[in-house]
Formats: structure tokens, sequence, C-alpha cells
């Protein structure tokens, strides 16, 4: 979720995945979902353009980051393509980013 700001002052969330488009309205800004519904923000165009923008940037950040098991930043080991990946419960390897049903299963063949 991204915060806005209503021109009454009050905080808003809106889901960044459904912005369809933003348009300057003076020195606010109409937000157009994807659903055609429309919010006005008291922030400007550029400014929820960089929110928006900072909001992908973070997904993507996050996304690309190795955690533990506990969902922090991994350690060093992390990029090291040498670490030997965990075993899992089932004692298949199990890489610490990925949960247990990520896992593949053998086919039919093997």
């Amino acid at each position: 979720m991204i915060l806005l700001t209503t021109l009454r002052g009050d905080r808003f969330g809106l889901n960044p995945d459904l912005v369809e488009e933003i348009r300057a309205n003076g020195t606010n800004c109409v937000v157009t979902m994807i659903t055609g519904r429309s919010f006005t923000a008291a922030e400007d165009v550029d400014t929820v353009h960089h929110i928006l923008n900072e909001h992908r940037v973070e997904v993507l950040r996050r996304a690309s980051t190795p955690a533990d098991a506990d969902g922090d930043p991994a350690g060093d080991a992390a990029g090291d393509p040498e670490a030997e990946p965990a075993e899992s419960a089932g004692g298949r390897p199990h890489h610490g980013e990925h949960p247990d049903y990520l896992t593949p299963v053998p086919s039919k063949e093997q």
C-alpha cells in the first residue's frame, strides 16, 4: 500500500498495483484506479509519481534480497553460490528463501 493525503488532511492507502493513471488537478492530483474509481490526493503529481516508483523499487529490492528463516535479510552466505542449501523437513535440499511448497515435485517417471 502507498499512503496519500485527502484534501481534508486524512491519510488513505491505495494499492499501487491497481493505479492506472495519475493526473494533475491544480496543486492536487487525481489518481484513477483500473477499476475506474478515482481519488483526489493533496499531493502533486510529481510526489505521487515518486511515491509509486519508490514503492516499486522497494518491492523489487525485497524480492531480490534473500531472507533467512525469520524473514530477515540473510547473512554473508546468502549470495554465496558455493554454499550448500539447507535441508527441509522432508530431507530434500531446501533454499532458505523458498518455502517447501516451492520445492519441485519429481515426475512420475522417476
